[in-house]
């Protein structure tokens, strides 16, 4: 053979190499296209298009290559989803950090401090959000084999927000001042309180130890016009995990 045969041949092993790799792992999706396909296949969906697109990446100590993670709002009609996949060298977990989310006419998702609304809002100039966090406690007990929830008091955080687009709201909360993580007091912030107000506890376990119970929190977003009047209020709610999980 001579060297443009074997040039071509060395091409064609590597071709078909990589075909068998990409089969092994299971096709993974490497695009936002191929990420949006994936979920209407999944979720007997079509048309999907992206609202959002949100990247970061981040290395653990153990590990040689970095967890890049693809956060991504889209929409079909009147539904909306949202959905995040990790990247870890060659290989992609649909959906890593929670399930995915879906939603007809508005859907309520955060991410990394900034709560995001996606909808349509072609006719609102701004808009701001409530979002109220109340101390939730579920304890269980061996013995009974029941539950018991305590429910505490509540607080109420607003921000102003951004419009984005048309289909997209977001607003951040996130705080820088150490203090808002606290546990309790008047200066405890959303993201703090999502993760410090919602415990779970197992009655007699000796070391106490505590785990975050999920919850959801009411979401009131009012939009405005231009002049600054009411258009329209949305009533939404929104995980505590979302509120307090960064997605890189």
């Amino acid at each position: 053979m001579n060297r443009g045969k074997k040039t071509v041949r060395n091409l064609a092993l590597c071709a078909l190499l990589g075909a068998l790799v990409y089969t092994m792992l299971g096709f993974p999706p490497y695009t936002v296209r191929g990420m949006l396909d994936r979920v209407e296949r999944l979720y007997f969906l079509s048309d999907l298009e992206p609202v959002l697109v949100e990247k970061g990446s981040m290395r653990y100590d153990s590990d040689f290559f970095a967890h890049h993670t693809t956060y991504l709002i889209a929409r079909t009609g009147d539904t909306y989803v949202s959905a995040d996949f990790t990247r870890h060298g060659l290989e992609v977990w649909p959906q890593y950090r929670r399930n995915l989310a879906m939603s007809r006419d508005a859907l309520c998702t955060g991410a990394n401090g900034t709560l995001y609304v996606a909808g349509n809002f072609a006719e609102a100039a701004s808009a701001s959000v409530e979002v109220t966090a109340q101390r939730t406690t579920r304890t269980y007990d061996p013995e009974t084999e029941e539950y018991e929830l305590t429910l505490g008091e509540q607080k109420t955080f607003a921000y102003p927000g951004e419009k984005v687009s048309d289909d997209l709201l977001s607003f951040y909360y996130r705080e820088e001042d150490p203090d808002t993580w606290g546990a309790w007091g008047p200066n405890t912030g959303l993201e703090g309180a999502a993760y410090n107000w919602y415990s779970t506890y197992h009655k007699g376990a000796p070391d106490g130890s505590r785990g975050v119970l999920h919850g959801d929190l009411p979401v009131k977003v009012t939009l405005y016009d231009e002049a600054g009047g009411v258009l329209d209020t949305l009533e939404l709610t929104i995980d505590n995990y979302e509120l307090h999980h960064g997605y890189w």
